[in-house]
């Protein structure tokens, strides 16, 4: 397989189902018991783990129907073995100040997340924008939630079956994320109702949309400098072999590919490292 899933189908995560892999072998998983168990059966296998849930400082969180208490730990600090020689691409609130500090002293080789709170990028309407008609944020909402999803499925796949670096992988999700959003407001609203299946008027686009869209920008800068990777950002995925074999790579050239690659030129787990060449060169 080339990743693992955590894709829980929890409120306000629920959009990220829409992700996905048309030319990779992501393996999904919704719940707990089954996750864990997976990844503490492949200590030796080097997976890309790909973490959908809600988050804070020092655990992964799950959602609850108490009012009072809206969140409830999910995975401890404590499970963080489990993410033993993985490399770990959270989208989550805050996991990186923690909880991701921890997976990679357990063993993870790098653990890309966020140190900031993520939700206001996909939930406007709660974020300083109450003044601004209700359906207005929610059409931006759609569309923000949209290019999150397609952005994190089309760099992720193309991470998992290309030679690019976590640090290449967070580099252009930011980017393309941003330029995308950015796009939003150059594009005509018969075209953006169209795309979306939104239904905006003229005077919504001229009103309050550039005007929303710009302070999720102005969100969205705050929050990119604080997508982080602990551990080894030289990190690439073995599963770019396979897909390199099948564009018609042989042992040798995919040897001498490998071998010149500025980031696996870097990366520091011996182990890691070896598993690649031999990978290379069966």
């Amino acid at each position: 397989m080339d990743a693992i899933l955590l894709c829980m189908k929890k409120r306000g995560i629920r959009f990220f189902s829409k992700l996905r892999f048309q030319n990779s072998e992501v393996v999904k998983f919704y719940e707990r018991k089954s996750f864990l168990k997976a990844l503490c059966s492949r200590y030796r296998k080097f997976d890309n783990v790909l973490l959908i849930a809600h988050g804070s400082d020092s655990a992964i969180l799950t959602t609850t129907n108490d009012l009072n208490k809206p969140y409830t730990v999910y995975i401890t600090s404590n499970e963080a073995h489990a993410f033993k020689n993985d490399f770990v691409f959270a989208v989550s609130c805050l996991t990186a100040n923690e909880f991701g500090k921890c997976c990679v002293e357990r063993g993870a080789i790098a653990y890309l997340g966020y140190q900031a709170e993520i939700g206001c990028l996909f939930y406007s309407y709660s974020v300083e924008n109450k003044n601004f008609p209700k359906r207005i944020t929610y059409y931006v909402d759609i569309m923000i939630k949209r290019i999150f999803v397609e952005e994190l499925s089309r760099v992720y796949e193309e991470f998992l079956t290309s030679p690019i670096s976590v640090r290449v992988l967070k580099e252009r999700f930011s980017y393309q994320l941003e330029h995308r959003i950015a796009q939003l407001t150059d594009i005509p609203t018969t075209q953006l109702n169209t795309k979306y299946g939104i239904k905006l008027t003229e005077r919504d686009s001229q009103k309050y949309v550039v005007e929303v869209i710009l302070r999720m920008l102005s969100y969205l800068n705050d929050i990119l400098p604080k997508l982080v990777c602990i551990g080894d950002e030289n990190y690439i995925s073995a599963s770019y072999l396979t897909y390199r074999r099948r564009d018609g790579f042989d042992s040798k050239q995919l040897s001498e590919e490998l071998e010149a690659n500025h980031a696996f030129q870097s990366i520091i787990h011996d182990n890691y490292k070896q598993h690649l060449r031999e990978l290379a060169s069966k």
